[in-house]
């Protein structure tokens, strides 16, 4: 269990570097009981940095999901905010193997 901010958006980032699952440490957070939040404009500057950096290593682990996705449908587009429409053939049944 993770009691302060910082140490979470560390262990988010250090899951998706190394390609782990973030789900089960997003589910484990108790927010409200969460402490580390920014007490000044200083603070909160940077954490909106750091939120946006770690937003722009989502976005890259996305790309070649996204451009496989567009690949299999040749005639689609991107449709809002850069989605890739998927194909009608695509399955979204996944499984993990354990």
């Amino acid at each position: 269990m993770l009691h302060s901010l910082p140490a979470m958006l560390d262990d988010l980032e250090r899951r998706l570097i190394a390609g782990e699952d973030p789900l089960p440490l997003l589910a484990s957070v108790r927010w409200p009981s969460l402490g580390g939040w920014p007490q000044d404009p200083i603070e909160a500057q940077q954490l909106k940095h750091r939120i946006s950096s770690i937003s722009s290593l989502i976005n890259g682990l996305q790309a070649p999901l996204q451009a496989t996705l567009l690949a299999l449908n040749q005639f689609a587009g991107y449709g809002a905010k850069g989605a890739v429409i998927s194909p009608t053939s695509l399955s979204y049944r996944f499984s993990e193997h354990v």
